[in-house]
Order: C-alpha cells, then structure tokens, then sequence
C-alpha cells in the first residue's frame, strides 16, 4: 500500500484549519513532497467533491464540512482502482491445486477485509483527524 490515503488525509486537514484558499506548493512543503503530487490527489480530492478551487483564485479550499468527511469514503475514492487492500498474485501454476484456487480464494477473503477496513474507517473523519492535534 502505498502513502496516498494518508497524505490525503493531510491535505484535507491541512485545508480545515486554513481559512483561506492555499496553494499546492504550500501544502506539498507541510507533505514534504512535491506539489505535483499534490496536485495529483487534489484532482481526485476534487473528484470526491472534498475539496474546491475556483478560476482566478490561486489555491484549494474544503467543499464540506469536516465532520461529513469519513476516512472510510476517502479511502474508497483514492483506492478506488485497486480491486483490495492488498494484491493477489498473478500467474500462478494452474497444474497446482493451489495455484489453481488460490486467486478465488484470496478475492473471497480479501472482500471480506476491504468491507471491514471500510467501514471501520468510516466510524472517523477527518474532525476526528484534526482533534487529536
């Protein structure tokens, strides 16, 4: 798994506790990254109707309230190409009983994880995030 949800989850609280619009550059030296991959997750942020920008203001702002904003939706939005929380091996020797029922298994199981991690993460939101600052 990669940091994209985490950092996301940095940007939207970020956004929360500025009153003004800011600028990628600004967020991606609090990320300690680099504003093109601020931009990135902002594109699919905007997506999710999370955050806002407007034409001839520089800079991104919360679309919602904090307290509307589950981890476990914004989770779905930034893994939303990824068919779970973790990958299934490929290619498997399908000669092998096991290499042959490995994937449906795994896809049944890891289903089941992706539900549960889902909506664990929605019993939070990004308040919750912020008040433990």
């Amino acid at each position: 798994m990669n940091t994209q949800f985490s950092v996301s989850i940095h940007i939207l609280s970020l956004l929360a506790m500025e009153k003004e619009p800011i600028s990628s550059q600004y967020i991606a030296s609090s990320i300690n990254s680099n504003a093109t991959l601020v931009r990135k997750l902002c594109r699919s942020l905007k997506k999710g109707n999370y955050i806002q920008s407007s034409q001839g203001i520089s800079g991104y702002s919360l679309s919602c309230k904090v307290d509307d904003i589950a981890l476990g939706n914004l989770y779905e939005l930034i893994f939303s190409e990824m068919s779970h929380f973790a990958k299934i091996h490929t290619n498997t020797n399908t000669n092998c009983p096991v290499g042959k029922n490995i994937s449906h298994a795994l896809d049944a199981i890891y289903s089941d994880v992706d539900k549960t991690i889902i909506n664990k993460l929605n019993t939070y939101t990004i308040k919750d995030v912020i008040d433990q600052f």
